[in-house]
Protein backbone atom coordinates (compact mmCIF):
# COMPACT_ATOMS: atom_id res chain seq x y z
CA UNK A 1 0.00 0.00 0.00
CA UNK A 2 2.37 2.86 -1.23
CA UNK A 3 -0.47 5.67 -1.76
CA UNK A 4 -3.17 7.16 0.07
CA UNK A 5 -4.54 8.39 -2.59
CA UNK A 6 -5.82 11.41 -0.61
CA UNK A 7 -5.30 14.25 -3.85
CA UNK A 8 -7.67 12.81 -5.70
CA UNK A 9 -10.29 13.36 -3.80
CA UNK A 10 -13.32 15.67 -5.30
CA UNK A 11 -16.50 16.86 -4.47
CA UNK A 12 -20.14 16.84 -6.87
CA UNK A 13 -23.53 17.60 -6.47
CA UNK A 14 -26.02 15.05 -7.86
CA UNK A 15 -29.17 14.21 -6.81
CA UNK A 16 -29.48 17.04 -4.80
CA UNK A 17 -26.74 15.89 -2.43
CA UNK A 18 -22.84 17.15 -2.27
CA UNK A 19 -20.67 13.83 -2.64
CA UNK A 20 -17.51 13.23 -1.37
CA UNK A 21 -16.04 11.06 -4.49
CA UNK A 22 -12.18 9.95 -5.79
CA UNK A 23 -11.90 9.18 -9.75
CA UNK A 24 -8.39 7.22 -10.16
CA UNK A 25 -6.29 5.82 -12.93
CA UNK A 26 -6.07 5.58 -16.58
CA UNK A 27 -9.12 7.17 -18.70
CA UNK A 28 -8.60 4.16 -21.11
CA UNK A 29 -9.48 1.72 -19.26
CA UNK A 30 -13.11 -0.09 -17.79
CA UNK A 31 -14.40 2.38 -14.64
CA UNK A 32 -14.88 -0.19 -11.59
CA UNK A 33 -17.33 1.62 -8.82
CA UNK A 34 -16.93 0.96 -5.80
CA UNK A 35 -19.30 0.70 -3.14
CA UNK A 36 -18.18 0.77 0.57
CA UNK A 37 -18.78 -1.19 3.65
CA UNK A 38 -20.84 -0.24 6.63
CA UNK A 39 -19.11 2.59 8.30
CA UNK A 40 -16.48 2.88 6.17
CA UNK A 41 -15.52 5.75 3.54
CA UNK A 42 -13.65 5.81 0.55
CA UNK A 43 -10.15 5.59 2.00
CA UNK A 44 -11.49 1.86 2.94
CA UNK A 45 -10.42 0.67 -0.66
CA UNK A 46 -6.63 1.36 0.12
CA UNK A 47 -5.59 -2.23 0.74
CA UNK A 48 -6.65 -3.06 -3.03
CA UNK A 49 -6.42 0.28 -4.59
CA UNK A 50 -2.36 -0.91 -6.02
CA UNK A 51 -3.79 -3.81 -7.79
CA UNK A 52 -7.27 -2.58 -9.19
CA UNK A 53 -5.20 0.42 -10.81
CA UNK A 54 -3.50 -1.87 -13.26
CA UNK A 55 -6.70 -3.09 -14.70
CA UNK A 56 -9.26 -0.38 -13.92
CA UNK A 57 -10.09 3.26 -13.95
CA UNK A 58 -11.86 3.56 -10.23
CA UNK A 59 -14.40 4.86 -9.23
CA UNK A 60 -15.26 5.70 -5.37
CA UNK A 61 -17.30 7.90 -2.75
CA UNK A 62 -19.41 7.86 0.49
CA UNK A 63 -22.67 7.00 0.23
CA UNK A 64 -25.08 10.15 1.36
CA UNK A 65 -24.40 10.85 5.15
CA UNK A 66 -20.76 8.67 5.54
CA UNK A 67 -17.79 9.99 5.15
CA UNK A 68 -17.50 13.57 3.51
CA UNK A 69 -20.84 13.39 1.51
CA UNK A 70 -23.70 15.12 2.57
CA UNK A 71 -27.14 13.71 3.06
CA UNK A 72 -30.57 14.48 2.71
CA UNK A 73 -34.32 13.10 4.44
CA UNK A 74 -34.30 10.10 6.48
CA UNK A 75 -35.99 8.07 3.81
CA UNK A 76 -33.71 8.33 1.32
CA UNK A 77 -31.64 6.18 3.24
CA UNK A 78 -32.33 3.23 1.44
CA UNK A 79 -30.23 1.23 -0.93
CA UNK A 80 -32.91 1.99 -3.94
CA UNK A 81 -31.24 5.29 -3.37
CA UNK A 82 -27.71 5.13 -2.70
CA UNK A 83 -27.69 2.99 -6.43
CA UNK A 84 -29.43 6.24 -7.86
CA UNK A 85 -26.78 8.45 -6.26
CA UNK A 86 -24.14 5.92 -7.84
CA UNK A 87 -26.27 6.32 -11.25
CA UNK A 88 -26.34 10.63 -10.63
CA UNK A 89 -22.63 10.63 -10.02
CA UNK A 90 -21.45 8.89 -12.78
CA UNK A 91 -23.47 11.26 -14.91
CA UNK A 92 -22.00 13.86 -13.71
CA UNK A 93 -18.63 13.23 -14.57
CA UNK A 94 -19.86 11.60 -17.54
CA UNK A 95 -19.35 7.85 -17.08
CA UNK A 96 -21.57 6.09 -19.27
CA UNK A 97 -21.29 2.43 -17.93
CA UNK A 98 -19.22 1.19 -14.91
CA UNK A 99 -18.17 -2.75 -13.49
CA UNK A 100 -20.24 -2.07 -9.87
CA UNK A 101 -18.34 -3.55 -7.10
CA UNK A 102 -19.68 -3.75 -3.15
CA UNK A 103 -18.35 -5.60 -0.52
CA UNK A 104 -20.65 -6.49 2.22
CA UNK A 105 -23.49 -4.04 3.09
CA UNK A 106 -22.26 -1.99 -0.15
CA UNK A 107 -23.39 -5.36 -2.16
CA UNK A 108 -26.72 -4.50 -1.22
CA UNK A 109 -26.08 -1.35 -3.01
CA UNK A 110 -24.27 -2.61 -5.90
CA UNK A 111 -27.34 -4.63 -5.89
CA UNK A 112 -30.11 -2.32 -6.26
CA UNK A 113 -27.90 -0.86 -8.91
CA UNK A 114 -28.33 -3.68 -10.88
CA UNK A 115 -31.95 -4.00 -10.92
CA UNK A 116 -32.57 -0.21 -11.34
CA UNK A 117 -29.70 0.69 -13.72
CA UNK A 118 -28.68 -2.51 -15.56
CA UNK A 119 -27.97 -0.04 -18.90
CA UNK A 120 -25.44 1.27 -16.98
CA UNK A 121 -23.77 -2.26 -16.02
CA UNK A 122 -20.71 -3.63 -17.65
CA UNK A 123 -20.83 -6.25 -14.75
CA UNK A 124 -21.48 -6.53 -11.17
CA UNK A 125 -19.32 -7.62 -8.03
CA UNK A 126 -20.96 -8.96 -4.98
CA UNK A 127 -18.69 -9.62 -1.82
CA UNK A 128 -19.48 -10.66 1.70
CA UNK A 129 -22.87 -10.48 0.84
CA UNK A 130 -26.35 -11.53 1.71
CA UNK A 131 -29.14 -9.90 0.75
CA UNK A 132 -31.86 -10.51 3.18
CA UNK A 133 -33.64 -8.62 5.75
CA UNK A 134 -31.13 -8.37 8.65
CA UNK A 135 -28.73 -11.51 9.05
CA UNK A 136 -27.22 -12.73 12.21
CA UNK A 137 -23.57 -11.63 12.38
CA UNK A 138 -22.46 -11.88 15.68
CA UNK A 139 -20.39 -14.18 15.00
CA UNK A 140 -18.50 -12.49 13.05
CA UNK A 141 -16.01 -10.85 14.97
CA UNK A 142 -14.98 -14.65 16.33
CA UNK A 143 -14.76 -15.50 12.94
CA UNK A 144 -12.63 -13.10 11.37
CA UNK A 145 -10.08 -13.65 14.44
CA UNK A 146 -10.04 -17.41 13.02
CA UNK A 147 -9.20 -15.90 9.59
CA UNK A 148 -6.14 -13.41 11.22
CA UNK A 149 -4.88 -16.71 13.06
CA UNK A 150 -5.01 -18.92 9.88
CA UNK A 151 -2.97 -15.96 8.00
CA UNK A 152 -0.25 -15.44 10.81
CA UNK A 153 0.12 -19.37 10.79
CA UNK A 154 0.37 -19.18 6.55
CA UNK A 155 3.40 -16.28 7.00
CA UNK A 156 0.64 -13.80 5.10
CA UNK A 157 1.16 -10.34 6.44
CA UNK A 158 -1.80 -8.77 8.42
CA UNK A 159 -3.33 -5.61 7.04
CA UNK A 160 -2.86 -2.70 9.22
CA UNK A 161 -6.44 -1.00 10.13
CA UNK A 162 -6.63 2.65 9.60
CA UNK A 163 -8.82 4.73 11.97
CA UNK A 164 -9.26 7.23 8.80
CA UNK A 165 -11.39 4.60 6.62
CA UNK A 166 -14.57 4.98 9.13
CA UNK A 167 -13.63 8.82 9.07
CA UNK A 168 -17.85 10.53 8.92
CA UNK A 169 -18.38 14.57 9.65
CA UNK A 170 -21.95 13.56 11.18
CA UNK A 171 -21.95 10.61 13.66
CA UNK A 172 -26.22 10.45 13.64
CA UNK A 173 -26.37 10.92 9.65
CA UNK A 174 -23.75 8.31 9.84
CA UNK A 175 -25.99 5.86 12.12
CA UNK A 176 -28.84 6.69 9.95
CA UNK A 177 -27.24 5.72 6.55
CA UNK A 178 -26.61 2.10 7.87
CA UNK A 179 -30.17 1.26 8.53
CA UNK A 180 -31.52 0.52 5.09
CA UNK A 181 -31.40 -3.14 5.75
CA UNK A 182 -33.63 -3.54 8.38
CA UNK A 183 -36.13 -2.12 5.65
CA UNK A 184 -35.67 -3.30 1.99
CA UNK A 185 -36.50 -6.68 1.02
CA UNK A 186 -34.66 -9.53 -0.40
CA UNK A 187 -33.53 -9.09 -3.86
CA UNK A 188 -31.86 -12.19 -4.44
CA UNK A 189 -33.82 -13.66 -6.90
CA UNK A 190 -34.78 -10.45 -8.92
CA UNK A 191 -30.85 -10.88 -10.12
CA UNK A 192 -31.55 -14.19 -11.82
CA UNK A 193 -32.70 -11.79 -14.76
CA UNK A 194 -29.40 -9.93 -15.05
CA UNK A 195 -27.61 -10.08 -18.34
CA UNK A 196 -24.36 -9.11 -17.56
CA UNK A 197 -21.67 -11.09 -15.77
CA UNK A 198 -21.60 -11.36 -11.75
CA UNK A 199 -19.13 -11.97 -9.84
CA UNK A 200 -19.70 -13.40 -5.92
CA UNK A 201 -16.75 -13.98 -3.40
CA UNK A 202 -16.94 -14.87 -0.01
CA UNK A 203 -14.59 -15.46 2.88
CA UNK A 204 -14.46 -18.91 4.13
CA UNK A 205 -15.01 -18.12 8.04
CA UNK A 206 -17.73 -15.37 6.79
CA UNK A 207 -21.17 -15.52 8.06
CA UNK A 208 -22.52 -14.39 4.97
CA UNK A 209 -20.72 -17.63 2.87
CA UNK A 210 -24.38 -19.51 2.72
CA UNK A 211 -26.79 -16.37 1.73
CA UNK A 212 -23.67 -15.37 -1.00
CA UNK A 213 -24.15 -19.15 -2.24
CA UNK A 214 -27.11 -19.23 -2.44
CA UNK A 215 -27.34 -16.30 -4.03
CA UNK A 216 -24.77 -17.08 -6.60
CA UNK A 217 -27.13 -19.93 -7.34
CA UNK A 218 -29.97 -18.08 -8.16
CA UNK A 219 -27.68 -15.74 -10.75
CA UNK A 220 -26.93 -18.09 -13.94
CA UNK A 221 -24.25 -16.05 -15.42
CA UNK A 222 -22.31 -15.87 -11.97
CA UNK A 223 -19.26 -16.91 -11.01
CA UNK A 224 -18.66 -17.46 -7.21
CA UNK A 225 -14.79 -17.50 -5.53
CA UNK A 226 -14.48 -18.95 -2.39
CA UNK A 227 -11.64 -17.00 -0.21
CA UNK A 228 -10.17 -19.33 2.15
CA UNK A 229 -8.43 -17.81 5.45
CA UNK A 230 -10.92 -14.73 5.05
CA UNK A 231 -13.32 -13.17 7.17
CA UNK A 232 -16.15 -10.70 6.90
CA UNK A 233 -14.65 -7.15 5.05
CA UNK A 234 -12.01 -9.46 2.41
CA UNK A 235 -9.74 -6.33 1.23
CA UNK A 236 -8.81 -6.67 4.89
CA UNK A 237 -7.92 -9.88 5.06
CA UNK A 238 -6.59 -10.93 1.76
CA UNK A 239 -6.40 -7.55 -0.26
CA UNK A 240 -4.11 -9.06 -3.19
CA UNK A 241 -6.37 -12.11 -3.71
CA UNK A 242 -9.20 -9.92 -3.39
CA UNK A 243 -7.90 -7.72 -6.06
CA UNK A 244 -6.49 -10.75 -8.23
CA UNK A 245 -10.48 -12.25 -8.24
CA UNK A 246 -11.77 -8.66 -10.01
CA UNK A 247 -9.05 -8.18 -12.23
CA UNK A 248 -9.16 -11.68 -13.44
CA UNK A 249 -12.59 -11.56 -13.64
CA UNK A 250 -12.60 -8.48 -15.78
CA UNK A 251 -10.03 -9.40 -17.88
CA UNK A 252 -11.77 -12.71 -18.60
CA UNK A 253 -15.78 -11.40 -19.08
CA UNK A 254 -15.47 -7.03 -19.78
CA UNK A 255 -13.54 -6.03 -23.01
CA UNK A 256 -16.24 -7.40 -25.34
CA UNK A 257 -18.71 -5.76 -22.76
CA UNK A 258 -17.23 -2.10 -22.78
CA UNK A 259 -19.17 0.16 -25.57
CA UNK A 260 -20.07 3.81 -25.33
Amino acid sequence: MSVLYEDSCNFVEANGIRFHYALDGDASRPVLALVNMASANLTTWEPVMDGLLQHFRILRFDIRGTGKSGWGSDDAFSFSHYADDLAAIMDVLGIPKAFVLGVAYGARTAAQFALRHEDRLIALGLFDVALTPPVEQSGQRELGAEARRLLKEAGEPEVAMRKSWRFYEDREAALKAHTAHTREPDTSEMLGDLKVPVLVACGRQDMNLDEARRIAAAVPDSEFHLMEMTGHGSPFFRPELFAQIVSDFGAAHLDRRITG
